[in-house]
């Protein structure tokens, strides 16, 4: 295999989040190309988090135990209380999304019921 642009460390985790998640990744995509016309923000929301969990569980782990920590002791407050904790959650799988795009190129994984 050729160098890639993410560490080796990365696309072990990466490996084992393909794997673990495929079911995951194959219902938002299905979810996804029947709403193809509707707003992304709006559509798919229990695929996406399905999805989310699993980057949270093998990437952002720390981060996602610290936010879910910090919430249940800020109640009502949470969104003020671990603003911090949540921006540092939000970072993480941000950076994760992009190298999994970055992992996928790499693989070249084709859909072949996209052609």
């Amino acid at each position: 295999m050729t160098m890639s642009r993410n560490t080796k460390e990365f696309n072990e985790l990466a490996d084992r989040f393909t794997s673990v998640y495929d079911k995951q990744r194959q219902d938002l995509e299905k979810c996804l190309q029947s709403r193809v016309n509707d707003d992304i923000n709006f559509v798919c929301q229990k695929q996406k988090s399905a999805y989310l969990e699993g980057i949270a569980m093998i990437f952002c782990k720390k981060e996602y135990d610290v936010g879910v920590k910090c919430q249940k002791a800020a109640g009502a407050r949470w969104s003020t209380d671990c603003f911090k904790e949540n921006v540092a959650f939000g970072q993480c799988t941000d950076t994760v999304l992009k190298k999994l795009y970055i992992y996928n190129i790499e693989r070249n994984k084709k859909n072949p019921a996209a052609n």
